[in-house]
């Protein structure tokens, strides 16, 4: 590793604190987990996904998708329906409350990525999306 190197895993570790610092303050506030958060979001884009779609996703358990489902749906954040092609499948929707924990969510953090970025052209911030994909292939 060559002291750029070591810097530059420096910045990025300086940057992913700070950023969970600030998530973790959101999440708070809205009583979440970062699960939680990663379901709402998740069921947001997939709107009536199953929880298997979640499993794969979240790379976890059936089990533990269906209990992370269940308690979300305890704080009235998701509701389920059965499928109507296979009874024992069941879609999963936000509910008027998680919509609008999740758009809370979204706004903040479009704005903190907004100021974290403000000093990059445009052209700059296409690079740096792509430099980060490559990076996140490495892991």
């Amino acid at each position: 590793m060559t002291d750029r190197d070591f810097l530059i895993e420096r910045n990025i570790l300086k940057i992913g604190n700070h950023l969970l610092n600030v998530r973790s303050e959101d999440l708070k506030e809205f009583d979440l987990t970062s699960t939680q958060s990663e379901t709402l979001l998740f069921f947001d884009k997939h709107s009536g996904a199953m929880i298997y779609d979640l499993k794969n996703h979240m790379k976890i358990s059936h089990q533990a998708a269906r209990n992370i489902v269940e308690r979300m749906k305890e704080k009235g954040l998701l509701y389920v329906e059965v499928s109507d092609t296979d009874a024992r499948a069941k879609k999963v929707y936000l509910s008027e409350k998680g919509m609008k924990i999740c758009i809370k969510l979204k706004k903040r953090g479009t704005d903190v990525g907004s100021n974290l970025l403000r000093a990059l052209r445009e052209e700059e911030k296409q690079e740096l999306a792509l430099l980060l994909e490559k990076i996140i292939k490495n892991l």
